[in-house]
């Protein structure tokens, strides 16, 4: 049985492919389509699901949708009653990608069926199931998690009404516990002090989480008051502080909030103290509030096991706290949390829910897009006239270029499905050279002084390096960890400002040429550590071998290593 999941029409389009319950492929449309978090229908993501899997769409039996669009109108319907008249603006203000109504993207959440009727020139699609958004995210976690019962906790911006769930997993069944509804959302608290900070909010919240580290607690006990912590485990906003609950995206605080935290920062205007203070604030904010709700749910289930998912588990501080401070033992955290997981939520949901079928697979791999022979990388590097050579050892002759200080692109196996670089599709340089760092920004990745590079580590050497939180392992870039002490000043430039860094541990069975090229690297400098962030400038992640020797060719990448082959610049 093959089920065809759709998100779409919010942010993060994406389209997954499962056959009687085993995941076959996750593809973002972003990858495809080259716009970063884009909200349009994944017409090229259902397309190479399908192409990569070798069937039609007559093949499918099933389609799920990560959204009830009846029960968002239901909400929408009480949310304005109870805000009125102000609530009137939001009638006028974007939503979703920021370019739709609210009344055109449900209505085009409706009519997806009849979009993908129009894509392939059917007469009559696969049944559509539309499935509750916090249940999609829910499904993605609890029934690929190694547990067969947990406790389940999902933190986003919004679904339909629900901004945090909290649920019971047992087996192939989830039951919802508790359910918190907007305006009362951490996902909104934290877009609007994105927007604020002058970043673009659903887009670039992690920004913010990396300029927290240059705070100090100046606004701390006056953010405190922005999110009541309630006996029962949940929480509620202040909503004195806000405006978004009546004009949506095009006022996310209110005149309180700028009496007392200041002006809003223009997007061209510098930084200066007073926003990492804030973004501080935040973090801390929501690090308490994300201990409080595990708390919550561990009260409410007694349970040994966690998972989590949703935009806000992107979050990493806020997942060590919850770790290092909640009872839980075990812990799960989907590594596509954000809205691309709903897509792979709603087929699990469907067909371990409704139909009833039981678990068959447990989340090892998020390799979970497309992969590229050597014959059709070969003709992408003649076609561009990129000089190249073929190597039988590329880990090895690779690791030799990062040792001497180049900036490589490496492009290896099936892509990543999520938001993070895993080591199929990532930039990798030695971590060891304090001017790495600053090198890597100017020359190819453009981004803030505050924001961090990550650090990929052998998974059987990462306790020589880091402190893990309760000795987790973080295969999926999830989660922070402490650099130990004696280790700051050998990798300078994966130790965030704070000391800190969002480790990826990597496997030798699910990612053997990455694990390979960590190993050949330690054979010359000592260290099985690379610094790895994301194949790209500015743009998605790469996808394809044209994406990559394109990003090569425009940027000041010193390496390419693409299959079994390797393109060297001249200085």
């Amino acid at each position: 049985m093959y089920i065809l999941g759709i998100s779409s029409y919010s942010h993060e389009a994406s389209c997954a492919l499962i056959k009687d319950g085993e995941v076959c492929f996750v593809i973002e449309e972003e990858r495809l389509n080259r716009e970063k978090h884009t909200w349009k229908y994944p017409a090229n993501a259902i397309a190479q699901c399908l192409a990569c899997e070798g069937i039609t769409m007559a093949e499918i039996d099933h389609i799920t949708f990560f959204w009830k669009p009846e029960l968002e109108i239901l909400g929408n319907i009480k949310h304005v009653l109870k805000y009125f008249p102000q609530s009137l603006n939001l009638l006028r203000a974007s939503s979703g990608g920021g370019e739709l109504s609210v009344l055109n993207r449900l209505s085009l959440k409706k009519g997806i069926g009849k979009k993908i009727a129009q894509q392939f020139g059917l007469k009559k699609v696969p049944p559509v199931h539309f499935i509750e958004h916090h249940l999609a995210h829910a499904a993605s976690a609890f029934f690929v998690s190694p547990f067969q019962e947990a406790a389940i906790l999902t933190l986003d911006g919004r679904g339909e009404s629900t901004s945090t769930m909290m649920a019971r997993g047992q087996g192939n069944a989830i039951e919802k516990l508790a359910e918190i509804t907007v305006p009362h959302s951490l996902g909104h608290l934290y877009a609007a002090v994105t927007d604020y900070l002058g970043f673009k909010p659903f887009f670039d919240e992690w920004k913010v989480m990396g300029m927290s580290a240059y705070g100090q607690d100046t606004y701390a006990a006056s953010f405190a008051k922005i999110v009541d912590l309630l006996p029962d485990g949940t929480y509620r906003l202040n909503l004195d502080y806000f405006s978004f609950h009546t004009h949506g995206s095009s006022r996310w605080v209110s005149d309180l909030f700028l009496a007392i935290f200041g002006p809003k920062r223009r997007k061209d205007q510098a930084y200066d103290q007073r926003h990492f203070d804030v973004a501080y604030a935040l973090q801390k904010t929501i690090e308490r509030a994300g201990v409080h709700l595990a708390q919550g749910i561990w009260e409410r289930t007694k349970s040994d096991n966690l998972c989590m998912t949703g935009g806000v588990v992107l979050n990493c501080l806020m997942n060590k706290k919850i770790i290092e401070e909640s009872p839980f033992k075990n812990f799960f955290f989907q590594p596509i949390a954000n809205d691309a997981g709903t897509s792979l939520g709603s087929a699990l949901y469907y067909y371990h829910q409704i139909l009833k079928k039981p678990r068959v697979e447990v989340f090892e791999s998020p390799y979970l897009g497309m992969q590229y022979s050597n014959e059709s990388i070969e003709a992408v590097l003649k076609e561009k006239g990129v000089p190249y050579v073929r190597t039988n050892n590329i880990a090895g002759d690779t690791a030799k270029h990062i040792s001497q200080g180049k900036i490589v692109g490496w492009f290896q196996g099936r892509m990543e499905a999520g938001p993070r670089a895993l080591g199929h599709r990532s930039i990798v340089v030695d971590p060891t050279d304090p001017a790495m760092k600053d090198r890597l920004n100017a020359r190819v990745k453009k981004r803030e002084m505050f924001r961090p590079f990550a650090p990929s580590v052998l998974e059987e050497r990462a306790q020589d390096y880091f402190i893990m939180p309760k000795g987790q392992a973080s295969p999926y870039m999830i989660l922070i960890a402490d650099v130990k002490e004696d280790k700051k000043p050998l990798l300078p430039s994966i130790t965030h400002h704070d000391g800190t860094a969002r480790v990826h541990t990597v496997s030798r069975k699910t990612a053997p040429e990455y694990w390979q090229l960590i190993t050949e690297f330690e054979k010359l400098k000592g260290v099985a550590v690379l610094l790895n962030t994301s194949f790209n400038e500015n743009e998605p992640i790469v996808a394809t071998p044209q994406d990559a020797v394109n990003c090569f060719l425009r940027t000041e990448l010193d390496v390419l290593a693409i299959g079994d082959f390797l393109a060297v610049k001249k200085p």
